[in-house]
């Protein structure tokens, strides 16, 4: 379906397996179907492995719904206007909702007001 270190736009990433072309966790019926990340020194600098959870109901839920469903999904990191860098399949092996370990993990990404839970992630191979 996707090449690992190969690059897509939102769209193609749509047609292969839906959701919204605009969300960090594009759904379908309820089930997170991609993750596409971006990643730089404000927004998710340890990603994939680690990513901060903002804030809003449709960003809170999707994001239990990915912890939930401990399955892989293709994942994305954005790497410029239109280029999704497929990376692997991902799958969330814990969320914490400690305060302490989000403001360990948003004083680096200086989004200490923004965070409402930290996704670890791990690749499936």
């Amino acid at each position: 379906m996707f090449e690992k270190c190969s690059f897509y736009t939102r769209d193609e990433i749509h047609v292969q397996l839906g959701g919204s072309k605009q969300s960090y966790l594009p759904t379908v019926d309820g089930q997170v179907v991609a993750a596409c990340f971006k990643k730089s020194e404000d927004m998710n600098p340890k990603a994939p492995d680690v990513i901060l959870s903002g804030t809003g109901k449709i960003v809170e839920r999707t994001s239990k719904q990915f912890a939930n469903q401990k399955y892989a999904v293709p994942t994305f990191i954005k790497r410029a206007v239109g280029q999704w860098e497929y990376i692997g399949n991902y799958k969330v092996v814990r969320q914490s909702f400690d305060t302490q370990e989000i403001v360990m993990h948003s004083e680096n990404a200086k989004r200490m007001d923004k965070v409402t839970s930290v996704l670890f992630l791990t690749e499936e191979k």
